[in-house]
C-alpha cells in the first residue's frame, strides 16, 4: 500500500521537472522587471589573484524562554576574514553574542519593543539601537496573513540588525578592493532595516569595499512555476555551458530596499550547487573580480563550490541545542529567585505545551 503511495507521489513530484522554462517572475513587478532568458548572459569565472582580504559575516540564533507578551533569545553574529588561504586579523571581535528579550506593551496599539543584552558589557557598541528595534504589532513588512506578529519574530530582525551593523563597522575596517560577503541577501526588507543597510552600503562606497551577498537557497520562479535555480541549471545543460561560471542580467532591481544586482552562480567544477550571488548596485563593473574571489574561496573538500568562509561563519554563529539548555536553565534559574516567580509560570504556562508534549514523546 505505501509503495503504491510513494510511486503516485514520485508521479506528481516528476512532473515539476517536464515543467517548460517560462520567463523569470518576480514580484512586485513594478519593483522587479525580469528578462527572458538568454544563454548569452552566462559568463566563465576567470581566475585571478587579487591579493584582497575577503570577510565573511552571518548570524545564529536561538529562543530561551518563549510566552505570548514576552520571549527571550540568544543570539550571536560571526565574521571571519581571509587573505588567500590564510586568515586575516581585523580590529574587531570575530563573535558578539547577547540576549534579545522582546516584550509587548500598550493596550489596544500593541508594541513590541526590544532590549539587547550583551554577555559582554563593552560589546554593547557593536549591536543596533534599541530605539530601532520598536514595531508595532501588526507591522506590514514582518507579519504573515492577518494575524499580530509572533513575538519571537522580532528576534530574527535583531539579529539582522546585528549582521548589518557589524558590515558597517567590517568595511570600516577592510581597504579599497577587499570584500565584504554577507549570508544571505542584500534585501533589508523589514521596518527601519534600510538604515542598518544603507549605513553599511555607505562605509563600503567610502572605502571602496566591493559588498555581496551569498544565498545557498533561493525560493524563486519562473512564469511556469518551475524552480529559477533549476531552470538555469537546465539552461546551461542544454548549451554545454559548464562551471565554475555564472548567469547575470536576470532583473532590473528599483525596490529602495533592494539595492542588489542579482546573479546565480555555480564556482566549482565539481559543485552541484548554484548559489545565490547579489552585488551591491554601483558595483557591478567589479563582478568578475567578486565572482573570481568567491570561487578561490569554494575549494574545500567537504562541500566544493561553497565558500569556506561561509562554512566556517555558519559553524561558529550557530547557536545549539546544547548550548540553549544551558542558558534555559540559567535563566530560570535567576527567575526562580525572584518575589514573582508563580506570575512568571503562569505566563510559560501559555506557550509551553507543545514543549512539555514534544518532552514526552
Amino acid at each position: 500500500m505505501i509503495t503504491e503511495a510513494a510511486k503516485t507521489v514520485a508521479g506528481l513530484a516528476g512532473k515539476m521537472v517536464e515543467l517548460p522554462l517560462g520567463r523569470p517572475s518576480f514580484r512586485p513587478a513594478e519593483r522587479y522587471k525580469a528578462k527572458d532568458f538568454d544563454i548569452r548572459n552566462f559568463k566563465p569565472i576567470v581566475p585571478r589573484d587579487s591579493g584582497a582580504k575577503v570577510a565573511f559575516i552571518d548570524g545564529g540564533n536561538l529562543s530561551v524562554i518563549e510566552a505570548p507578551s514576552f520571549a527571550v533569545q540568544f543570539e550571536r553574529v560571526y565574521y571571519n576574514c581571509f587573505s588567500g588561504d590564510k586568515r586575516a586579523k581585523l580590529g574587531l571581535p570575530n563573535k558578539i553574542e547577547f540576549f534579545v528579550v522582546v516584550t509587548s506593551s500598550g493596550g489596544e496599539n500593541l508594541k513590541y519593543q526590544t532590549h539587547l543584552v550583551p554577555l559582554i558589557e563593552a560589546h554593547k557598541q557593536y549591536l543596533p539601537d534599541e530605539k530601532d528595534l520598536v514595531f508595532d504589532s501588526y507591522d506590514e513588512t514582518m507579519r504573515t496573513g492577518l494575524e499580530q506578529i509572533e513575538i519571537p519574530r522580532i528576534g530574527d530582525v535583531a539579529r539582522s540588525f546585528a549582521e548589518w551593523n557589524l558590515a558597517k563597522l567590517l568595511a570600516g575596517e577592510l581597504s579599497k578592493g577587499d570584500m565584504l560577503v554577507r549570508d544571505g541577501t542584500l534585501h533589508a526588507p523589514y521596518t527601519n532595516e534600510t538604515k542598518y543597510a544603507e549605513a553599511a552600503y555607505e562605509v563600503a562606497r567610502k572605502n571602496g569595499v566591493l559588498f555581496c551577498g551569498v544565498s545557498k537557497t533561493s525560493h524563486l520562479y519562473t512564469t511556469t512555476g518551475l524552480s529559477l535555480v533549476a531552470a538555469i541549471g537546465r539552461l546551461a545543460r542544454e548549451n554545454h555551458i559548464k562551471a565554475p561560471g555564472y548567469y547575470e542580467n536576470l532583473v532590473d532591481i528599483t525596490d529602495p530596499a533592494h539595492k542588489a544586482d542579482l546573479n546565480f552562480a555555480r564556482l566549482h567544477a565539481r559543485s552541484q550547487n548554484t548559489l545565490r550571488v547579489e552585488i551591491l548596485k554601483g558595483q557591478e563593473s567589479e563582478k568578475q573580480k567578486i565572482m573570481s574571489a568567491l570561487a578561490a574561496n569554494s575549494r574545500d573538500v567537504s562541500f566544493p563550490g561553497y565558500p569556506y568562509g561561509l562554512i566556517d561563519a555558519d559553524k561558529n554563529a550557530r547557536v545549539s541545542y546544547d548550548e540553549l539548555d544551558a542558558l534555559r536553565m540559567l535563566l530560570l534559574s535567576e527567575i526562580s529567585k525572584t518575589k514573582k516567580f508563580s506570575e512568571f509560570k503562569d505566563f510559560l504556562a501559555a506557550s509551553d505545551a507543545h514543549d512539555w508534549l514534544n518532552r514526552i514523546v
